[in-house]
């Protein structure tokens, strides 16, 4: 049979939850009899009833469920939490035989439900080339594996590796990419929990942080803070969203109370504020900083075709020497 197929139908039912499962991850399954799908179902929402049980009760004729394969984008969970263990209902429905994308690392599961699957004497497969499908829940993964938020960095630069003109303290930034990048950057910003700006940013740019060009919640800011560039506060009340500040003198309402330059100090407190996937669109500088810590989960980066003689340059990324993924376009500013 193609484990493939189905594997994939999994992944696309998954990703229909995008945006509404934190802290629990997408997955997708679907039950299949004789190669025809009988059955599907995803995660809609946490708290809500897992992909398993919605595909379980998709199928019609509960009778074929004896003589079915379940395909699941994720390991079947095993502890009671806001539902019963998945891979409890999974054996009362004598499914015999289950195949699985990728294992959850969550220390209730990983593992503990192909255990229990095969005490009961379901047939389990876990497919041998897991990366594609854990790429859809890699912010899981790294809150889970690294407990800390995952982090994606997101600039535009010229073709001559500038991000910005040399400017003085009133002039605008440099406009790099066009309004199809602005959209992208906007539809991703509703996929994420945070924003990531320094002050300095805060300061001279006075950015929105909005996801004005797409249908989409607005991303909680969250700013790293330094003496050298408070804040201002009419640009504060005007944000959406109130922002989770990070500093040294940061009142405990206001966000955490940490060094913004020691990264350990901060990373497992925005998990505490759920604060799971964070988008990083700073200036070079701490973009350079994520990188440099090894926290560039993600990278997109918008390359624009044509050139400036001087600027501020734009982030050291080795693509060859990174785990992470890169998704690059190229843009025109017309």
């Amino acid at each position: 049979m193609n484990h493939i197929k189905f594997l994939t139908r999994c992944l696309q039912l998954a990703n229909y939850g995008r945006g509404a499962t934190a802290p629990n991850p997408m997955v997708g399954a679907v039950i299949v009899h004789e190669g025809i799908i009988i059955g599907e179902g995803y995660h809609k929402k946490a708290g809500q009833a897992h992909a398993e049980v919605l595909a379980i009760q998709d199928v019609r004729e509960p009778h074929l469920l004896k003589e079915s394969t379940l395909y699941c984008s994720l390991e079947p969970c095993a502890h009671h939490g806001k539902t019963p263990p998945c891979c409890e209902l999974i054996a009362k429905n004598d499914i015999p035989h289950v195949v699985i994308a990728t294992n959850d690392p969550h220390d209730k599961v990983n593992g503990k439900g192909i255990q229990y699957m095969k005490s009961k004497g379901i047939f389990v497969e876990l497919i041998d080339e897991q990366r594609i499908y854990q790429k859809l829940n890699s912010a899981f993964l790294t809150n889970k594996i690294k407990c800390r938020p995952h982090f994606t960095l997101k600039w535009a630069e010229t073709a001559s590796g500038h991000m910005d003109k040399i400017r003085g303290a009133s002039e605008p930034a440099l406009s790099i990419s066009g309004p199809v990048a602005a959209i992208k950057t906007h539809q991703l910003r509703s996929r994420v929990d945070g924003i990531l700006i320094s002050s300095k940013t805060a300061g001279r740019d006075l950015p929105a942080l909005s996801t004005r060009y797409w249908s989409g919640p607005n991303p909680v800011p969250v700013i790293l803070l330094s003496k050298e560039h408070p804040l201002d506060s009419n640009w504060l009340a005007s944000l959406d969203v109130k922002p989770i500040l990070i500093g040294e003198n940061v009142r405990d309402e206001e966000g955490i109370v940490a060094d913004p330059r020691q990264p350990e100090q901060w990373l497992r407190q925005l998990l505490e504020h759920n604060m799971h996937h964070i988008l990083v669109e700073g200036g070079s500088s701490i973009l350079q900083f994520f990188i440099s810590n090894g926290l560039a989960d993600e990278v997109h980066r918008y390359t624009s075709t044509w050139t400036i003689l001087d600027g501020i340059t734009a982030p050291k990324y080795n693509l060859f020497h990174s785990s992470t993924h890169l998704g690059e376009d190229r843009y025109d500013r017309n």
